[in-house]
């Protein structure tokens, strides 16, 4: 959980979550296209600076996802078998997604060498083609898209997918329904949500003062991180009756570092001070190796399915195997507005 990596846009906001995901990881990765790398006006103003101060590392799927060969076909498996997809793809197919139809959000998402899987949601009338290699992508369906490729790139990569938004983890619940979505995403996928333990300045100015703090408290920062990363995989080996009064045991014992932390912020004059609440996922592994056959194929009858499911039908028995332990995705919840999905962001595979 040293290095994480932002989804789902690639501009990552510049808000309380940026800092707080700089604070305690040492490397924060962006999804960025190839071409972004000989181009980095491409970037927002703000990104580029981050980039060139090497707060942010760009991360190329295409130079990952060769290594997945069933990348693309899981995913429209997944499209094709979600029955929520189905009336969506008709509304496309009749041109009623866009700014003037009956669906109004989508995003562009440049699909580099993925052009097959761009003409694919095409077809489905999911996807209409933009200029070069970017595609004009329904807005539900990018979200999944965009979930799925951070998962996958996570499991590949030494990243560990984290996000802004519970709405995000949201994207791997079997139902689609958005409401009450924390409570869904404990109830069905096994998420551990630790209250407000990460300590965060509302604000700060500068962003080198936070190489400053880091630099003078790396250690105090890095072995509180590596305490709450330890906890959450050990909780994996609990019967679920003991993992809430665990959560709120560790809370509470935690609570003098969390002070410490933040009395160190206040003295570099960040008065405001916050506190994110980690939100985890446990490991496709959990749910998905009784569903995968002799032969790698994934059961959906027996497995997890959803997003879940597309994840597993792309790597198969014996990667996730691999990743047994892993925690599949992380959300920093530093904001109380977390649930207005934004729309036109651009998003990117490459």
């Amino acid at each position: 959980m040293g290095k994480i990596l932002y989804f789902p846009s690639i501009s990552i906001p510049k808000s309380q979550w940026l800092m707080g995901a700089l604070f305690y990881w040492d490397k924060v990765g962006s999804i960025v296209p190839l071409e972004f790398l000989d181009e980095p006006n491409l970037l927002g103003e703000h990104m580029r600076k981050l980039v060139e101060a090497g707060l942010i590392e760009q991360v190329v799927p295409e130079e990952h996802l060769w290594n997945v060969p069933n990348f693309e076909e899981a995913f429209i498996n997944f499209i094709d078998n979600s029955p929520v997809f189905l009336p969506i793809s008709n509304l496309g197919k009749l041109g009623l997604i866009g700014q003037n139809g009956v669906i109004k959000t989508t995003t562009e998402i440049h699909m580099g060498k993925l052009r097959s899987l761009g003409q694919k949601l095409e077809q489905r009338g999911l996807a209409t083609k933009g200029r070069g290699s970017w595609y004009t992508v329904e807005g539900y369906t990018a979200s999944n898209f965009m979930t799925y490729l951070a998962t996958v790139l996570g499991t590949i990569t030494e990243y560990t997918p984290l996000t802004d938004s519970y709405n995000e983890l949201s994207y791997f619940l079997p139902k689609t329904e958005k409401e009450h979505t924390r409570d869904l995403l404990k109830e069905q996928l096994r998420a551990r949500i630790i209250e407000k333990i990460l300590p965060v300045p509302v604000s700060v100015e500068d962003p080198y003062d936070i190489f400053r703090f880091k630099e003078k408290h790396y250690d105090r920062l890095t072995r509180f991180r590596r305490y709450i990363e330890e906890f959450i995989l050990n909780l994996e080996l609990l019967p679920e009756y003991q993992v809430e009064e665990r959560i709120k045991i560790f809370s509470e014992n935690s609570h003098d570092e969390i002070r410490e932390i933040s009395d160190r912020m206040e003295s570099f004059k960040w008065r405001m001070i916050n506190f994110a609440t980690l939100c985890s996922i446990a490991s496709p592994a959990l749910g998905l190796v009784k569903g995968i056959s002799e032969d790698d194929v994934l059961d959906t009858a027996s497995a997890t399915i959803g997003l879940l499911g597309a994840v597993g039908t792309a790597f198969g028995r014996e990667k996730l195997l691999e990743i047994e332990r892993q925690p599949l995705a992380y959300a920093a919840i530093v904001e109380r507005d977390f649930n207005k999905p934004s729309s036109n962001s651009i998003f990117t595979p490459s």
